[in-house]
């Protein structure tokens, strides 16, 4: 089940982030803190959760058309639980506008299974740039609602 994160996930969300943490250079805790309860106080946090437990979750930012944040606990990853997120989350937006995401370079093997998951989705990448000091990538989707 897909649904906007709640103050009392909070804790379930730090679990998964001490299983995940290796995959997010710069993590700092607190800071994560801080944008995760302004994007629950946005609703711009999903979570996904399955057989009772969290299985991944996203943020995103209206305002900068972005998805900020994506994690799937390494028990529930290729499961499509990221694919289902990045879908919701689209729901969001209208027809026509354009979202993007900060990843891992082409070849970062850090970064393998996210950038096949964004551009299964639909993402397609855009300009190299440099976050936290390492090496990332632009990656842009034009959201399109199935119509019928």
């Amino acid at each position: 089940m897909i649904r906007y994160v709640a103050k009392e996930d909070i804790n379930k969300v730090l679990s998964m982030m001490e299983q995940v943490r290796e995959a997010f250079p710069g993590y700092q805790e607190a800071e994560f803190l801080e944008a995760l309860y302004k994007a629950i106080d946005c609703k711009e946090a999903l979570l996904e959760e399955k057989e009772g437990r969290l299985a991944g979750m996203l943020t995103f930012s209206y305002q900068e058309k972005e998805l900020t944040f994506l994690a799937v606990m390494p028990e529930f990853r290729k499961q499509g639980v990221g694919k289902r997120l990045i879908k919701r989350m689209a729901e969001c937006f209208e027809d026509g506008e354009v979202v993007h995401v900060i990843t891992f370079r082409e070849g970062d093997r850090k970064g393998m299974a996210a950038r096949y998951c964004y551009h299964s989705c639909g993402f397609v990448d855009d300009e190299e740039l440099v976050v936290f000091d390492y090496p990332c990538q632009k990656m842009v989707l034009k959201v399109e609602h199935v119509k019928g």
